[in-house]
């Protein structure tokens, strides 16, 4: 019985850590230096997956303004990530990207 309530445990611990890595996978060294400025939202979503949150909102200043879109992933203050876009719903374009790896 000791056995099995020590594999239990040990099995617990393996899949909390392997939840706590799954960010550090997706955005491991070599997915990070393969973005660039000019990414579609597709090419994003291919390398990283669904964002945790995704807001809109007018950027830059008058007369110069657009509409982005911020895909964010991870937690503060923990790994995370934030993607701004710029252009419409079905040609978002990567402006500007923020990674902190803790």
């Amino acid at each position: 019985m000791r056995i099995f309530s020590v594999l239990s445990f040990i099995s617990l611990i393996s899949l909390s850590l392997l939840s706590c890595s799954t960010l550090s996978q997706e955005f491991s060294t070599e997915n990070i230096m393969k973005i660039h400025q000019g990414m579609s939202s597709e090419e994003i979503f291919t390398m990283f997956g669904e964002p945790k949150s995704i807001s809109t909102e007018i950027c830059g200043t008058p007369p110069d303004q657009w509409s982005c879109t911020t895909w964010k992933y991870g937690e503060r203050p923990y790994e995370h990530a934030s993607f701004t876009f710029s252009g419409k719903n079905n040609s978002l374009k990567l402006n500007n990207f923020n990674v902190d790896r803790n």
